[in-house]
């Protein structure tokens, strides 16, 4: 966004993947999995308390961004700490503020990862919910789905 409000579309540098905690290794990875997002192949398993999300690609350098994003987020919401990037869907404030509601199974297999979520809170579990769908619809449309997430909530 610039100093007018209006959000810029930078592509190779995406300054809006750059959150206050994030390392270059993330911000790397993150730009890997805009870019070649055509290259993701993502299921959704909405479950009655959580989520199985599994996620592959025939793409090693992408694989490898892939991992590095869902361990260092899996590591980041255990801990609390939210990068707080700025194109980050608001959804998962909750995750960053409650993790000790949220248990997590992570299986990384040779084309990406499975990841199963899950909580007995309501709220985590519509949050998990909501959030994967998110993550499915950035790993389908790649920026533009960044773009009108972002434009909803700013108006």
């Amino acid at each position: 966004m610039d100093s007018s409000g209006t959000f810029i579309h930078d592509e190779v540098n995406m300054p809006g993947l750059i959150g206050e905690t994030t390392t270059p290794d993330e911000v790397d990875a993150l730009k890997e999995l805009f870019i070649n997002h055509k290259d993701l192949k993502r299921t959704v398993e909405n479950l009655p308390n959580g989520i199985r999300t599994v996620t592959t690609t025939g793409n090693p350098v992408l694989l490898d961004a892939l991992v590095n994003h869902v361990a260092s987020m899996i590591y980041r919401v255990e801990d609390g700490l939210d990068p707080r990037i700025p194109i980050q869907s608001p959804t998962l404030d909750l995750l960053f503020e409650q993790p000790e509601w949220i248990t997590t199974d992570i299986e990384f297999t040779d084309t990406g990862v499975i990841v199963v979520q899950t909580s007995e809170a309501p709220e985590m579990i519509a949050a998990l919910q909501t959030h994967a769908g998110e993550v499915s619809d950035l790993a389908a449309r790649g920026m533009v789905a960044v773009h009108e997430t972002m434009m909803k909530a700013h108006h």
